[in-house]
This record gives structure tokens, C-alpha cells and sequence, in this order.
């Protein structure tokens, strides 16, 4: 379907909903995604909205926010926006759009008090409502500045008849500390907390932390990636769910919204020509950041099922970071006659425990990591024991060139990792000993491929990895680099550039490498 063949079918869609009801408080009655983010906003503690461009997001916060106030008597609700100016103009007339047509009048009553002009919002920052609740409005600047402007706050309602709304964060980019802060907040009324913002900065920090761990529970298709960019049967999440986190994750689409100047956003993205900015603009889908060491990586593209990699005619590696106390990470990779790089396995997995957790905005050893004593014997016989696919061979085992070969002594004399490995009939070829970048940027070559154009036999990533392999995943989305050897991520990356830097291959009907000499120190 051509471009303005699409936008004709959603101008006809959109004309039926919009003569159906036009009124902004009752809105969110109408749009079916309105009324699915209320379901799930039911369900757990937070609710976070991923919104393109002109989804209407927050127009939908606004009329949450109401409707709380408005049927939860008593309530005490914080909207937060980046500054007052934006508060001002954004987040204040949302909410004044969204009050009942009796409520947008002028009252200044002992309980009640509301006193809305579009030149400077309502006055104080807030309007109290008759039934006693209050919506106050607040700015990210006034907690950079003072992070105590929250102390003592019981947020939401005693008794909630509906949505138990205490917070809204309207175009979130912050960390975590203010949200940690929040939910404290909250936790005395069990009062939720609601999130929206459009992800144009990327996978940030907030992201990474919700993200993690998620559950797509839906998933929508991607039109305009096929129309533009020629993805075949491409889908989009639309509902998500965090089970770890109490979190549920909405997007909001811009064609969902009758009112978004759909045709702009469409002829925005064919400009562009970039396939990520289309998922950002036109479906709310945040993509890696350009900061990460692997901006090409995505889960949509690069992390396939268990059962769509390749059994046969591959030549499979096993690679091998140790640790002193830390457990050992490994993991598997299958090559093809192309070269792709398909990762089948990894050790821990998640359920050993996650290798990394969050903490205060920042990750640190998770229960993955934490070493359980294996000696050379036990981690021998477990990578045996793992290594039961049938017809399963491995072709070479590639480990740390460092630590590898680092010399200790022992009741029989000098020894190393590889040696007493060795001993064990499993022969590990150290990898060789180039830069971290170097092996990063081999990696990323891997994954590198032209997102302007439509993946095809000829022009995709030849990097793939099971969703098996969540802890290597998230790796993949979080590693930054910045923390040195002490990252926290960083074992299940130095396994995957060790395969890259090594350049791992395909050896079909070929005689097996001859090694010679030393691969590395």
C-alpha cells in the first residue's frame, strides 16, 4: 500500500471517531487504546506510556489525573513537568481541558479552589477540587535543586474508588532518584505512579530500568515500516508488562489519535529515511541510544526465538570469561556459511539469577555473578553437562587471553586456567590480545547493516541471539564502556568481542584451522 493510500484509510477511520465524540473529557471513553491503558494502569503500580509523536499521551495523563481527583475525594496528586514554563504551557491547559465543563469555571471557596487563565495557569500551582482533592503542580528543576521537596507528601487518596493516581511525570528524562523518591511517597495511600514521554533521547536510564526484564503481552503492526522502509511482517509491542518492576508499558501510536496531523508525522518520517526515527515518531518505540557502543543492536531485529536458529550447517564455538570469585560467564555461538554470528547459549542464565542489578541508578554484581566455588573439575563437568543438543560439536573454545594464561602456582607446580582446562580434555585457544575497542568495533561490524534501506537477503545484521540469552541481552542494551573493568555488564561482552576479535568462522566441507603459535597474551 502506497503512502497516501494509507493515509486515506485513516482519514476515513479517524472522521468515524471524531464524529462520535469530540469532547476532551470524555475522550479517553472513545479510543480503544485510551481504554486499554486504564485496564492495565488497574493492574500494577506504575504505568508507563511511551508516546510518538502527537499520540495524545498527554491528553490522556491529564484526563487520568482527573478522573482520579474527581472520583477519589481527598486525593493529592503531583504533575510533574521539565520547568514551569512548560508546565505552563503544556501540562496546565491538559489539565484544565480535561476538568468538567462545571469545574472550569472560576471558584474560589473554602474547600474549593480553582482559578485557571491561559497567560499563567492556574494560580499557586494548583487548584482544589470540592470533594477536597488538590492537583499540584511541580518541576523537574525544583527537585535538581532541592531533592526534599517531597518529604513528608502522602500521595494519591485514603480510599480510592478508581485509579489510585499520586504522581504524574509528563516527558520524563531524568533518572531514577527522583522516581525512588516518589515511590515512597506513594507507598503510604498505595497510591500509582504515571509516566509518559516520548523516548527521542533513547534508551535512558529510566528506560533501561523498566525495560529490563519486560514481557511483550501485544504487539501492533508497524505500517509505516513496511511502507517506508520495506520491513516485511514487521510488528511493534504495544502492550508490555514488568512483573519485577510493577510496571505496565503502553504505546501510544500517533494514527491512534484522530487529531495527531498524521499526514506531517508520515511525510516527517519518509523524509528522514531512517528506520529508527520512524519507530520513535510514529509508534513510541525508544531505540538504542547514540551513545551505546552498539547503536545497531535491537530486540526487534536482532533477538530471535530459540527455534529460528540454525541447526545444521553451522560450525559452533564456545567462548569463556572466567572470574576469581565471580562465576564464570560462556557462551555459545553457532556460524553460518554467511558468517552471522547466532548465540544459542549462555551461562548463567537468568535462571541462575541476573548477572547485573540495578542500584541507585547504577548497576552492580547481581546474583548471577556471585560465585558459587566451582573449581576447575565442577566447571568442566557443568559445561559437559550444558552441551547436550544433539549432533551438538564444538568446533574451538576461545577464552580471556589475559586471565586465561595467567600463571599460579599449585601443589604440582606453575599452572594456568588453559592448562588445567586442558587437563580436563577441553582445549581453550586464548583470543587475541587487541584493544577493548578493537573488539567492540568488530562486533558492531557484525551488527551493522543499512537501517535506511529494507532488510533483504543481502543488506541485514549478521549478529542474532536467542531470547534465551537474557542476561547477554541486556548487556547488549546497557554496557556503556564508562565503568572500565569494574562494569558491571562487561563479562558477557568481553565473551561476545573475544568471538568477534578472534573472527570466528564457518568452516563446512574445509579441513579444521591449523593454530600455531600464540594467539595472544
Amino acid at each position: 500500500m502506497e503512502p497516501e493510500e494509507l493515509l486515506a484509510v485513516h482519514k476515513a477511520y479517524h472522521e468515524s471517531i471524531a464524529n462520535a465524540e469530540r469532547d476532551p473529557y470524555r475522550y479517553g471513553f472513545v479510543l480503544d487504546h485510551w481504554k486499554r491503558a486504564d485496564e492495565w494502569f488497574h493492574k500494577y503500580r506504575t504505568l508507563l506510556l511511551f508516546g510518538a509523536n502527537r499520540s495524545a499521551k498527554t491528553s490522556y495523563g491529564a484526563r487520568a489525573v482527573v478522573r482520579a481527583a474527581t472520583e477519589n475525594p481527598g486525593s493529592l496528586i503531583y504533575c510533574f513537568s521539565q520547568t514551569e514554563e512548560t508546565s505552563l504551557l503544556v501540562q496546565q491547559p491538559a489539565i484544565y481541558l480535561a476538568l468538567p465543563a462545571e469545574l472550569k469555571v472560576k471558584r474560589t471557596e473554602s474547600v474549593t479552589h480553582i482559578s485557571y487563565s491561559s497567560q499563567n495557569g492556574f494560580t499557586g500551582n494548583a487548584l482544589v477540587l470540592p470533594n477536597g482533592s488538590r492537583i499540584v503542580f511541580k518541576f523537574y528543576t525544583q527537585f535538581q535543586q532541592n531533592q526534599t521537596i517531597l518529604e513528608g507528601m502522602q500521595l494519591g487518596a485514603r480510599d480510592a474508588q478508581w485509579i489510585n493516581i499520586g504522581a504524574w511525570l509528563d516527558e520524563y528524562l531524568l533518572g531514577m532518584e527522583l522516581i525512588d523518591r516518589l515511590y515512597l511517597r506513594l507507598a503510604t495511600r498505595n497510591a500509582k505512579l504515571l509516566v509518559t514521554f516520548t523516548p527521542k533521547d533513547g534508551i535512558t536510564e529510566t528506560v533501561k530500568y523498566f525495560l529490563k526484564g519486560c514481557e511483550t503481552v501485544e504487539k501492533r503492526d508497524a505500517e509505516l515500516m513496511r511502507v517506508l522502509h520495506g520491513r516485511k511482517d514487521c510488528e511493534v509491542p504495544y502492550i508490555q508488562k514488568n512483573e519485577s518492576r510493577n510496571t505496565a508499558i503502553i504505546y501510544f501510536h500517533s494514527k491512534d489519535n484522530p487529531w495527531s496531523g498524521y499526514e506531517t508525522i508520515v511525510e516527517q518520517c519518509k523524509s528522514k529515511g531512517d528506520a529508527d526515527y520512524t519507530l520513535t515518531a510514529a509508534y513510541g518505540v525508544p531505540t538504542a541510544m547514540f551513545e551505546t557502543p552498539f547503536p545497531c543492536f535491537s530486540t526487534e531485529v536482532n533477538v530471535v526465538k530459540p527455534s529460528d536458529i540454525p541447526t545444521k550447517g553451522v560450525t559452533r564455538y564456545m567462548v569463556l570469561d572466567p572470574a576469581g570469585r565471580k562465576n564464570w560467564f560462556m557462551v555459545w555461538i553457532a556460524v553460518d556459511e554467511e558468517g552471522t554470528f547466532w548465540v544459542y547459549r549462555e551461562w548463567p542464565g537468568v535462571d541462575v539469577g541476573e548477572w547485573a542489578v540495578e542500584k541507585n541508578g547504577d548497576f552492580i554484581s547481581g546474583p548471577g555473578s556471585r560465585g558459587r566455588g566451582y573449581g576447575i573439575g565442577e566447571y568442566a563437568a557443568l559445561i559437559r553437562s550444558l552441551e547436550n543438543m544433539p549432533g551438538e560439536v564444538i568446533h574451538e573454545r576461545i577464552i580471556d587471553p589475559r586471565l586465561g594464561q595467567t600463571k599460579y602456582m599449585k601443589e604440582s607446580g606453575a599452572s594456568s586456567i588453559i592448562e588445567d582446562l586442558a587437563d580436563q580434555d577441553l582445549i581453550f585457544l586464548p583470543a587475541p590480545a587487541l584493544d577493548i575497542e578493537d573488539g567492540l568495533q568488530a562486533l558492531q561490524t557484525k551488527m551493522a547493516y543499512d537501517r535506511r534501506k529494507r532488510r533483504d537477503s543481502m543488506n541485514h545484521p549478521h549478529f542474532y541471539i536467542s531470547s534465551e540469552c537474557e542476561n547477554t541481552i541486556s548487556a547488549l542494551q546497557l554496557y556503556t564502556g564508562e565503568g572500565g573493568y569494574e562494569e558491571a555488564w562487561k563479562d558477557p561482552i568481553d565473551c561476545l568481542r573475544y568471538a568477534a576479535i578472534t573472527g570466528i568462522y564457518h568452516i563446512g566441507d574445509q579441513k579444521p584451522r591449523v593454530i600455531t603459535g600464540k594467539r595472544g597474551y
